[in-house]
């Protein structure tokens, strides 16, 4: 859930690296002497690295040409790497690999061999003032680096992958080429960063480490070139970093004053952390002390993704008078759709997360290693504890953990924390909520989007939607989408178009051309942006399919009733190795369907635009008092490939209301109403089949009911009894949104 991940130079390796390469003729391996191995590597790795990621290919490949000191192909491959961000972030893509183009040209410089430091001065300069404001802002995050960690990593790999070997695989030939790369080039970085400082200092005041009420700890940027008071930009981030003042100089770049507000016991507070629980009034206080100011106008706005996205909507529950507007992005439904339970079924997750964010006042580090967390889960899952076990498996009992399983509904508990019904009347600021058909916490941002309507039928509330994933929709898109290249039409500038409607709100300049009207969603497949006026629009025309005994997705009832079985013991725990490794890609070659049946349409004979959500109606028998489902719905085109539309995960036992469990009886034929799934918006091709898969839920990264009734974060293994029985009748159906347009 971190906000903004910086984006790092270092890209993540996508593929499986099988080619080996031969190094027999290699047997000096001081690091001052291995100039003439990392050429060698590099011309190998040029000839055989594969990977389908353009960012994540030409990162690699520049990075090695460099470390052979092949500057101009270098410098070639960076700018390949610029382009693939220069549409959708043009600020990163102006930055990345600075601190390496810079080193290169120095060196080319003929001036370097009597002067480098001199020369390095003269290419920086040069560099930094040809860059955009915005751009010079965030630099100093491209300038990190340890070469004495970095000359220690490299010894080892050539001590433990080279020597006495034969041959080496082709990641490790090239983590061994970017480490040299960043080993030459990390002595630079100090001699930028001083002047960094010195020519960031001209345009921003920087006031770190303030306390409101001596429990809210903030950090002020004032935009220098503002001679007259003006208005502040918030945002409330439970993640502090050292990068985010450079992130509010971007914001104060834009004519703007900036604030940051870490929540109670986070960066200088000394309070408890107690997350998601005083964002609605804490906001407020802080806009209390930030009016008051003589730099401030007295009016405000804020923005910000995730957590910061749900702390907006925590200060619009009591509104301040000075908050004008607030853009969320992609934020946390807490408690009620999305997180740290989807649809009243917690996620292992949430403890992952837990511990990030109250180990310490920044971030504890520990939250990135992942196979230590999967390790952490497949213990729990095996050993078959209670779910409540699972932070004492994590190797410390946590507070908030054990608060938050004390509330599996959405009772009063998370209703304090955000609007709750006639609440949303009373927002009648402009919004602009982002989000995409793959953000985690789309149903977060849809709750509140919906709900505002709901209650305020005059709601100024605009809506951005797209191929998108968490981190996407806030403004670092991906072009490869696990697995899927967006539409390059999808690939915008988000950053931009935040800046622009706080100009339209706080400065009364035009609204944002882009916003065509209330909702705009770009259509996958179809390369085209479209708008509407309601999302009540995308149910005006449906199609509806039932299940059939014969596995289909059929248009047509069955005329005799019956049932499509499916078994499951949850006693077995075999698959935890497999369930860990299963990615949800939005493209792929197959699906995976543990503990499901699986249900096929006949092909489409003509291509159909489904844009919304699907509903449903499951009607089944269990022979349990309670049962967590699944499904998951695809396109799988005419080529065979599967295209994820939508997921949805619910408790049987809140299928009627999130407030209110009311359990199933055993054997006893019910009813599920399906809603709470991902709004998606893709062209079906002409050929294609629409996929169900309808399953139990039994999964290390989710609680597991065992259906008796209790608690659900208090059973064990031992509650599983016989096998959990489903029938799934005929008469359920789903209905699919379809646009006639």
């Amino acid at each position: 859930m971190k906000h903004l991940l910086a984006l790092s130079f270092f890209l993540a390796f996508n593929i499986i690296f099988s080619q080996k390469i031969n190094i027999k003729q290699f047997n000096d391996y001081n690091i001052e002497k291995i100039q003439p191995l990392i050429s060698y590597l590099n011309s190998e790795i040029q000839k055989n690295y594969k990977e389908k990621d353009k960012a994540v290919r030409y990162d690699n490949l520049f990075r090695a040409s460099m470390a052979a000191q092949n500057y101009d192909i270098a410098l070639s491959q960076l700018d390949s790497v610029r382009s693939v961000y220069r549409k959708s972030n043009p600020i990163i893509s102006n930055a990345m690999g600075t601190q390496y183009e810079i080193y290169i040209k120095a060196k080319k410089n003929k001036k370097s061999q009597q002067d480098f430091q001199g020369t390095y001065k003269e290419e920086f300069l040069k560099k930094y003032e040809s860059l955009p404001v915005k751009t010079q802002i965030i630099l100093p995050r491209y300038f990190n680096g340890d070469t004495e960690k970095t000359k220690k990593e490299i010894l080892a790999s050539l001590k433990n992958d080279f020597e006495n070997k034969d041959s080496v695989d082709l990641k490790k030939a090239l983590l061994l080429c970017r480490s040299y790369n960043s080993y030459v080039t990390g002595p630079t970085f100090d001699i930028a960063k001083e002047y960094l400082k010195e020519l960031d200092s001209r345009n921003f005041e920087v006031k770190d480490s303030l306390l409101i009420n001596n429990e809210i700890s903030i950090r002020v940027v004032l935009n220098k070139k503002i001679t007259r008071p003006e208005s502040t930009i918030l945002v409330n981030s439970i993640y502090p970093d050292s990068e985010d003042a450079n992130d509010q100089k971007v914001q104060a770049s834009y004519g703007y004053h900036s604030v940051y507000i870490y929540p109670r016991g986070k960066y200088t507070s000394n309070s408890s952390i107690e997350p998601f629980e005083h964002e609605q009034e804490d906001i407020n206080k802080v806009i209390d002390w930030v009016i008051k100011q003589p730099w401030s106008n007295g009016k405000t706005g804020m923005i910000g993704g995730s957590y910061l996205g749900f702390s907006q909507w925590a200060a619009a529950k009591n509104i301040h008078p000075a908050l004008k507007t607030i853009i969320p992005q992609a934020s946390v439904g807490i408690g009620v759709v999305d997180f740290p339970m989807n649809n009243n079924i917690f996620a292992s997750y949430s403890l992952r997360w837990i511990n990030y964010v109250t180990n310490n006042k920044m971030l504890d580090p520990g939250f990135k290693d992942e196979e230590q967390w999967n390790s952490v889960f497949k213990k729990w899952y095996v050993g078959g504890e209670a779910f409540n076990k699972l932070d004492s498996i994590a190797g410390k009992k946590s507070i908030i953990f054990q608060r938050w399983l004390k509330h599996p509904s959405f009772d009063s508990y998370w209703q304090k924390m955000i609007p709750y019904k006639n609440e949303y009347s009373k927002i009648n600021i402009p919004v602009l909520t982002i989000t995409g058909y793959y953000d985690s916490d789309q149903l977060g941002a849809l709750y509140y989007f919906r709900n505002h309507y709901k209650y305020n039928k005059n709601a100024d509330h605009y809506l951005i939607i797209g191929p998108y994933d968490h981190s996407g929709a806030q403004g670092y898109i991906k072009n490869n989408l696990k697995g899927y290249t967006i539409d390059s039409a999808a690939n915008m500038d988000i950053s931009n178009i935040t800046m622009e409607w706080f100009d339209y709100i706080l400065k009364g300049q035009p609204k944002p051309s882009f916003l065509k009207d209330k909702i705009n969603y770009q259509v996958m497949g179809t390369n085209e942006w479209k708008s509407t006026s309601s999302i009540d629009d995308f149910d005006k025309h449906q199609l509806k399919f039932y299940i059939s005994t014969h596995h289909q997705l059929s248009l047509e009832k069955d005329k005799e009733k019956s049932f499509t079985p499916l078994t499951v013991d949850l006693k077995d725990r075999s698959n935890a190795d497999e369930l860990l490794k299963q990615k949800d890609n939005v493209l792929d070659q197959k699906i995976y369907h543990s503990d499901a049946v699986v249900f096929s349409s006949a092909p489409f004979e003509k291509p159909v635009e489904f844009t919304g959500n699907f509903v449903g109606n499951l009607k089944l028998s269990v022979n349990k008092k309670d049962v967590d489902v699944y499904m998951k719905l695809y396109e799988k085109t005419s080529e065979g490939k599967y295209f994820l539309l939508s997921t949805y995960y619910g408790r049987a036992s809140y299928a009627k209301s999130s407030e209110k469990r009311e359990l199933l009886r055993e054997n006893k034929e019910t009813s599920i109403k399906v809603t709470n799934n991902e709004f998606v918006s893709k062209k079906m091709e002409k050929g294609s089949q629409l996929v169900l898969i309808l399953g139990a839920i039994k999964n290390p990264l989710m609680q597991i009911n065992y259906g008796t009734g209790k608690d659900v974060s208090e059973e064990t293994i031992k509650d599983a009894a016989a096998p959990l029985e489903i029938k799934f009748y005929n008469n359920s159906f789903i209905e699919i949104p379809i646009s006639l347009n």
